[in-house]
């Protein structure tokens, strides 16, 4: 790892001149881009702590890491984030930093002049930002929820928080309430018993949720008490990922009473959880809905929505494709520029530097 840990050596050096990012607990520097390829720029980032620098590179769908140990020949590739097992080597990685040392000599012979060129050049296809939901919808797309049912949707919601509680929860009464759920949902599930619906589409990690006596509601509260099913996924009623629709009972110990609580993690099931949601109230089930502004909005396309190479975001050439009239009305985020580094900020990489 000596050529590594000399090329880190001679990037943190200069790296050194320019100015951390000013907002950041710890010392970070977000660095020149990596550019393996015309049209392809990669961010580097580095973190400064406890006398060991830190270096990234952001590549989607993989995000690769290593570590030097300032002043030493010691060198580790960190696990970082990645998909499957792919990661840069060493030869990629020494080819990297090349490159980014070359640009950072650039930046601090002259950071005007290396502002402009990176702001100039820079693709559109590797720049990020945001931008509203329904402006990368396709052109006669129709929404996922009607603005009728987004109504009754909203409505559900100021109506079940009337509702009174229950005194008590069982087996049978969750599995009940559950069964109103699917049945606004699955069409195929409305002739099954709610225990066999239940096991059609839950996660199936019940923690011994279906163990329990149908009908006791003492069990059930020993059981829900003892919280031993934790690290289960017995309120998972539609599976999905990283995880679908919840509803899980919720006990008020100030009035010792219950009602359900329904959220909904992948937007892919977000429709069917406003579903669900209208469904529960006019049967005039108790529930709660977590975050259902945050999923109205996105039913209607009002949120913002990243755009950028990440995985999880919308692409710059999946809008040119889909919606090329949206592009004016991203709302980029400000490019990196670089700066001389300056007294109060020499002093932090010093101090962190030489930490143990």
């Amino acid at each position: 790892m000596t050529d590594l840990s000399s090329a880190l050596r001679r990037t943190f050096e200069l790296l050194k001149q320019t100015e951390p990012l000013p907002d950041e607990h710890d010392v970070v520097w977000q660095g020149p881009y990596y550019i393996p390829r015309p049209g392809k720029w990669y961010p580097s980032h580095f973190v400064l702590y406890s006398g060991t620098l830190y270096a990234s590179l952001s590549i989607p769908p993989v995000r690769h890491d290593l570590s030097w140990r300032i002043g030493s020949d010691v060198v580790t590739f960190e696990q970082g984030f990645s998909m499957g097992n792919y990661r840069l080597g060493e030869t990629e990685w020494a080819e990297a930093l090349a490159q980014i040392e070359r640009r950072l000599r650039s930046a601090v012979k002259g950071f005007a002049t290396y502002n402009r060129r990176v702001e100039r050049l820079l693709p559109p296809t590797c720049r990020t930002g945001r931008i509203q939901r329904h402006l990368t919808w396709p052109t006669g797309w129709k929404p996922p929820l009607p603005p009728r049912d987004i109504n009754r949707f909203e409505e559900g919601i100021e109506r079940a928080k009337g509702l009174p509680p229950l005194d008590e929860m069982t087996l049978s009464a969750y599995l009940d309430a559950v069964a109103v759920a699917y049945d606004s949902v699955f069409e195929d599930l409305r002739p099954l018993l709610p225990l066999e619906k239940y096991k059609r589409r839950a996660d199936g990690r019940h923690g011994g949720l279906l163990d329990l006596p149908p009908r006791d509601a003492a069990a059930f509260a020993r059981w829900f008490h003892d919280g031993k099913w934790a690290g289960t996924h017995p309120w998972e009623i539609v599976f999905g990922h990283p995880h679908g629709i919840m509803i899980a009972p919720r006990y008020q110990t100030d009035t010792r009473l219950w009602l359900y609580a329904l959220w909904v993690d992948s937007e892919t099931w977000y429709a069917a959880a406003a579903h669900m949601g209208i469904a529960l109230a006019e049967a005039e089930i108790p529930f709660e809905f977590h975050d259902w502004k945050k999923v109205s909005a996105a039913l209607q396309g009002v949120d913002k929505v990243e755009v950028g190479p990440d995985l999880y975001a919308v692409t710059y050439e999946e809008l040119e494709q889909e919606r090329p009239d949206a592009l004016g009305s991203i709302r980029w985020d400000p490019i990196p520029r670089m700066g001389p580094i300056t007294p109060h900020q020499t002093s932090r990489v010093r101090a962190a530097e030489s930490e143990n």
